[in-house]
């Protein structure tokens, strides 16, 4: 284990609370990216998903913000709405703005801009 400082040891509690799986290679790519302390954690983490399933993870995560920010809630008809491909807004807008680790079959979603 790696032999943490103060500041080190909350945020890798921090982390475990929401990412109970969480080890060292997990904890290094976090800090790899950036991520140093609660903080930083608190304000980039956008949440998982697994791989399992008829959508990507990348696709899951995008439906999902979609909705969160009220742009489907404008009575958009079913027959516009059940052909978004989430998969191509992830790969052509979403990408930038975020980044994702892959860890025991989770994707994880994080902010770019923390």
């Amino acid at each position: 284990m790696i032999d943490f400082d103060p500041q080190q040891r909350a945020l890798f509690e921090c982390i475990e609370e929401t990412i109970p799986d969480l080890d060292e290679k997990l904890f290094e790519e976090l800090d790899d990216n950036g991520i140093e302390t609660v903080e930083q954690f608190e304000d980039a983490f956008a949440g998982s998903y697994d791989g399992y399933g008829s959508k990507s993870p990348e696709a899951q995560f995008t439906e999902e913000l979609v909705s969160d920010c009220g742009y489907l809630e404008n009575d958009l008809p079913s027959f516009i709405s059940n052909h978004i491909d989430y998969q191509e807004i992830w790969d052509c807008e979403l990408i930038h703005d975020y980044f994702t680790i892959e860890h025991n079959n989770q994707t994880y979603f994080f902010s770019r801009h923390f």
